[in-house]
């Protein structure tokens, strides 16, 4: 990587994140993962199912999106984003706060003691939304690997450390699924509870690390079912 970042009230002064003997010594600290820094998860934008009809869409517009080849999905499940240190065992929400009304179960965190330290992962937490489900984590992808962020990738990238170098499924850790085709059909299978539609995601679009909220990307779309809560 050759990524810079501009710090400070002094825009002019830029900060190379790959060379750690250059980097001042606190900067150098705080690329470490510890409990004071922190990254928001990057958000997608949300786009109604069918611009002209969202509550009642026909599959021409996902159907698009398909065949334009930009896209893999995955679904998007009705839980509450989290970021986990797998190194402290620490649960983040997308606030930037702990998280008040959740403690892991015992055998979520066993689990988890499973999967390479010195991480963050993003995941979706399946417990205070979900009826059935609890103490579930589907993980997305990783945003920082052996202690450094992953300034400068690509969520592919990411996919591909995460799928090559962590545990596929347990039975309350999982990666998600990550579907090329069937867009449409697995939007119409979506219960609007449990799992609220999908989400689609350039492979080559660059992960945002960002220590305020960050705008919805673009390379990632949120499509979900129309309910009494939400237009779509």
């Amino acid at each position: 990587m050759n990524t810079s970042l501009t710090t400070g009230k002094r825009k002019q002064r830029k900060i190379i994140w790959d060379d750690p003997i250059t980097q001042p010594k606190t900067i150098r600290k705080q690329i470490k993962l510890s409990s004071s820094i922190y990254f928001y998860p990057n958000r997608p934008t949300l786009i109604p199912p069918d611009p002209i009809n969202p509550a009642n869409p026909l599959p021409d517009y996902i159907n698009s999106l398909e065949e334009s080849g930009r896209y893999v999905g995955e679904l998007k499940w009705n839980g509450d984003n989290a970021l986990i240190n797998t190194s402290t065992m620490s649960f983040m929400n997308r606030h930037k706060e702990a998280f008040r009304r959740y403690i892991p179960s015992e055998e979520l965190l066993e689990e988890l003691s499973k999967w390479p330290k010195d991480c963050i992962l993003n995941a979706e937490l399946l417990h205070n939304k979900t009826v059935n489900i609890k103490h579930t984590l589907i993980v997305h992808c990783i945003m920082a690997w052996n202690g450094r962020p992953l300034i400068g990738k690509t969520w592919g990238d990411s996919r591909k450390l995460l799928e090559e170098n962590c545990p596929s499924n347990g039975r309350l850790v999982k990666i998600s699924e990550v579907f090329q085709s069937g867009f449409w059909n697995r939007f119409q299978q979506a219960d609007g509870s449990t799992v609220e539609g999908i989400i689609l995601k350039d492979p080559n679009g660059k992960l945002i690390f960002s220590t305020t909220p960050p705008k919805d990307v673009s390379w990632m779309l949120k499509i979900r079912k129309s309910c009494k809560k939400y237009p779509f």
